[in-house]
C-alpha cells in the first residue's frame, strides 16, 4: 500500500504562560499507508489528541511537516485548510458531537452540504452509509432518541459522507459499552478495507490488538511501532470526488430556522420585544399619513384654500409662468393684469375711488366672481364693468337699492385717461379686499393713452397678477420656495389653518417617531445578547461544523440567518398588531366622528416590515463575527 499520510520532525508547544511552555510533541516521524487500521496508544497528556487535532487540519500550530498525498497542510491557507477537513479527512469522537436539533440523517447530510454533492445524491448516500452502520430504521431519529453505541455508529457514518481518506477517531470505545466496542471497531475495520487510512487515538489495549498496526507514546514521542497484520483490501463502491464549497444560504437558512425552534420560547419572546418597537412606527407613520389626508379633504373642500396669488408692480412674462406651470404640485395657472387706484364719477356725488380692478375673468376658476345680479361682461365689450356689493352699496348712498346700479354709467379715470363703462353686474363672493372690480381684456386699453405702453402691457403676454392652483393644501409651501426662485413676485397665501395643522403634525411624528426608535434600539441590544448568549450555549456545535469542514463564513452566516429571522418574524407580529390596532381605533373613530384616522397604505407595514429585518441584521453583525472566530479545538472541549 502507497503512504498517504507522512509525517516529518513534528513538533507541538503550548504556552502556559508569557514564560512557561510545555513541550507536548517532540519530534514524531511517522509514515502512514492506505488500508491500515493504526492504533495510537499511551496515556493520558502524551500528545495523541494533540497529534489527531494537527492531523485533522484543526491546529497549524507547530513545528515540521505533515504532508498528504504529496501536499504540505501547513501551506493550506484557511479556504484550503477547511476543504481539506472536508475532503481529505473524517473525524470521529469520543462524545460522538452531533448536532441535537438535527436527525441522524440531516447529521450525515450536513457535510455534503458543504460540497458539490447534488441532493438527490447526499439522500442516496445518507442512506447507504446509515445501513452500512447498521442504523437506516432510525434515519428520522434524533441524537437524543438513540444509545451511545448508536450514536458513536452515526458519527462515523458522517465521517465517511464525503468519502475521504483518512478517517481519525479520538477515543471512538472511550464511552460505550463491551458490545458496542466491538460493534464500532468491527465498522472501522470494514472502513479500513475499503482502503482508507484509519487512525484510533486510544487507552485501551483491547482495542489496539484489533488493529493492523499499533503506535505507543510516551512523553511526546513515539516509544513503539508495531505492525500487527498486512492491510486487506475489499472491493467497494467508489464515490465521485467531491469539490468542497460554502454551505448553500437555503440549507444555511433551514438550519438557523431548526435552531431557532430548539429555544423557540425565548425567540418568541425576542420577536414580540421587537415587534413592539415597529408596530409603534407603523402605527406613528400610518397615523400621520391618515391625519394628512383628512386635513387634506377638509381644507380641500374650499379650492380657495388651494390657490396662490402672484402680484407684481412690474409684470411677470410669459416664460415665468410657463416655468412655474412646470412645478411639482402645481395644477394650473391663471395670468391676469391688474390696473390700482382708479377713480370713479357718477352723476354729480364727489370722486370715489376704485382700489383695483381685474381685466381677466373666467367662471371655471374659483378665483373669478360670481355675479350675483345682472351678468358678466360681454367679451367683445369694450365698456362694460362688474364691481363689488360695497362699491355697489357707496354709489347707491341716495337710498336706492344696490340692484339699482345695473346699467348705470360710471366714469372711470386712471392716470388722466377717463372712461364710461356700464355696471352689468355685483359681485359679493371673493375673499379679495383689493379688486373690487372686473372688466373683460378688450376693455384694458381704455384705460392707457394711446402710447405703446397699452400694446405692452396686452400683446407682449406680460401680466402682473397670477393665480397658482396646487393639487392639495401639503404643496402650499414648497410651491412658493420654488416660485420665488423663478421671479420677483409678492405672494400671498390662502387664509388657511391647514399649514400649520400640517406643521403639527410633522412635529408630532418626529418626536414620537424618536421614541420609537428608542424602543428599536432596546430589541436590537436584546438580539445582541440573545445571540452572544446563543454563542456560550452552542460552542459545540460550531466547533462540530468547523471540524467537518465549514468555513468561518457559514458560521457568520448562520447567525446573520437567525438574527434576520427573528426581525422577520417580529415585524410579522407588529404588522399584525399594527393592523388590528389601526382597524380597531378606525371603527371607533368612524362610529364617533364619521372619520377614519389612519391609514392602510401597505407601504407602512412593508417600511416596518424592512426596518424591523435591518435592525435585527445590524445587531446580529457582531455576534455572528465573534461565533465566526471561534478556536474550533476549544469549542469542541466545551461542554
Amino acid at each position: 500500500m502507497a503512504a498517504i499520510l507522512r509525517i516529518a520532525n513534528l513538533c507541538k508547544t503550548y504556552n502556559i504562560t508569557e514564560t512557561i511552555k510545555e513541550d507536548v510533541l517532540k519530534g514524531i516521524d511517522l509514515e502512514l499507508n492506505e488500508g491500515e487500521m493504526v492504533a495510537i496508544l499511551g496515556e493520558s497528556g502524551c500528545g495523541k489528541s494533540t497529534l489527531l487535532n494537527i492531523l485533522g487540519g484543526l491546529d497549524s500550530d507547530y513545528t515540521g511537516s505533515v504532508v498528504i498525498k504529496g501536499n504540505f497542510i501547513r501551506d493550506f491557507n484557511e479556504q484550503d485548510m477547511d476543504d481539506y477537513r472536508k475532503k481529505r479527512i473524517g473525524m470521529v469522537f469520543q462524545n460522538y458531537n452531533l448536532i441535537s436539533h438535527m436527525t441522524i440523517k440531516e447529521n450525515i447530510m450536513l457535510s455534503m452540504q458543504m460540497s458539490d454533492v447534488n441532493k438527490e445524491t447526499q439522500i442516496k448516500r445518507a442512506d447507504d452509509l446509515l445501513t452500512l452502520v447498521g442504523l437506516y430504521e432510525y434515519r428520522d431519529k434524533y441524537p437524543n432518541q438513540l444509545s451511545g453505541g448508536q450514536n458513536q455508529r452515526v458519527s462515523i457514518a458522517r465521517a465517511l459522507a464525503n468519502n475521504p481518506s483518512i478517517i481519525l477517531a479520538d477515543e471512538p470505545t472511550g464511552a460505550l459499552d463491551k458490545e458496542s466496542t466491538l460493534l464500532v471497531v468491527d465498522i472501522l475495520k470494514k472502513i479500513a478495507m475499503m482502503g482508507k487510512l484509519v487512525i484510533i487515538v486510544t487507552h485501551s489495549e483491547k482495542v489496539a490488538k484489533s488493529c493492523s498496526r499499533v503506535i505507543k507514546m510516551e512523553d511526546g514521542v513515539i516509544s513503539s511501532d508495531e505492525i500487527i497484520s498486512k492491510p486487506s483490501k475489499n472491493k467497494y463502491e467508489k464515490y465521485k470526488e467531491i469539490k468542497p464549497k460554502s454551505i448553500n444560504k437555503k440549507n444555511i437558512l433551514k438550519m438557523a430556522y431548526k435552531n431557532l425552534l430548539s429555544n423557540k420560547i425565548r425567540n418568541i419572546l425576542v420577536s414580540i420585544g421587537i415587534s413592539i418597537g415597529i408596530a409603534s412606527l407603523i402605527l406613528i407613520l400610518a397615523l400621520s399619513s391618515g391625519i394628512t389626508t383628512y386635513v387634506n379633504q377638509y381644507f380641500g373642500r374650499d379650492e380657495s384654500n388651494e390657490i396662490l396669488t402672484l402680484t407684481t408692480d412690474t409684470s411677470i412674462s410669459a416664460s415665468n409662468i410657463s416655468s412655474i406651470k412646470q412645478i411639482e404640485g402645481v395644477d394650473s395657472v391663471l395670468s391676469s393684469y391688474r390696473i390700482p387706484q382708479l377713480s370713479y364719477v357718477i352723476t354729480d356725488d364727489a370722486n370715489e375711488e376704485v382700489h383695483q380692478i381685474n381685466y381677466t375673468y373666467s367662471i371655471e376658476t374659483k378665483n373669478t366672481p360670481t355675479v350675483a345680479y345682472g351678468r358678466y361682461p360681454s367679451s367683445n365689450s369694450t365698456n362694460e364693468i362688474i364691481i363689488d356689493l360695497d362699491t355697489a352699496m357707496t354709489i347707491s348712498n341716495n337710498g336706492e337699492s344696490v340692484v339699482e346700479c345695473i346699467n348705470k354709467t360710471i366714469d372711470m379715470t386712471y392716470k388722466g385717461n377717463t372712461n364710461t363703462m356700464t355696471i352689468v353686474g355685483i359681485f359679493d363672493d371673493l375673499d379679495d379686499s383689493i379688486s373690487n372690480a372686473y372688466i373683460s381684456e378688450k376693455s384694458l386699453p381704455l384705460f392707457y393713452s394711446k402710447a405703446s405702453s397699452t400694446t405692452n402691457a396686452t400683446t407682449s403676454n406680460e401680466f402682473n397678477i397670477c393665480y397658482v392652483k396646487v393639487s392639495n393644501v401639503t404643496y402650499l409651501s414648497s410651491v412658493t420656495s420654488e416660485i420665488r426662485k423663478i421671479a420677483s413676485v409678492t405672494i400671498t397665501q390662502p387664509s388657511s389653518n391647514s399649514e400649520t395643522i400640517l406643521d403639527f403634525i410633522d412635529i408630532g411624528t418626529k418626536i414620537l417617531t424618536a421614541i420609537s426608535m428608542i424602543s428599536l434600539v432596546v430589541a436590537s441590544i436584546m438580539i445582541i445578547i440573545v445571540q452572544y448568549v446563543s454563542i456560550i450555549e452552542r460552542r459545540k456545535e460550531i466547533g462540530i461544523l468547523r471540524s467537518i469542514g465549514g468555513r468561518r463564513n457559514d458560521i457568520s452566516n448562520l447567525f446573520m440567518f437567525e438574527s434576520m429571522i427573528l426581525g422577520a418574524f417580529g415585524g410579522a407580529i407588529a404588522i399584525a398588531f399594527s393592523y388590528l390596532i389601526a382597524g380597531i381605533t378606525n371603527i371607533i373613530c368612524g362610529i364617533s366622528t364619521g372619520c377614519i384616522f389612519i391609514s392602510f397604505n401597505p407601504i407602512w407595514y412593508l417600511i416596518g416590515l424592512v426596518v424591523s429585518i435591518l435592525v435585527s441584521i445590524l445587531a446580529g453583525i457582531a455576534p455572528s463575527k465573534k461565533a465566526s472566530n471561534l478556536d474550533p479545538i476549544e469549542c469542541l472541549r466545551s461542554e
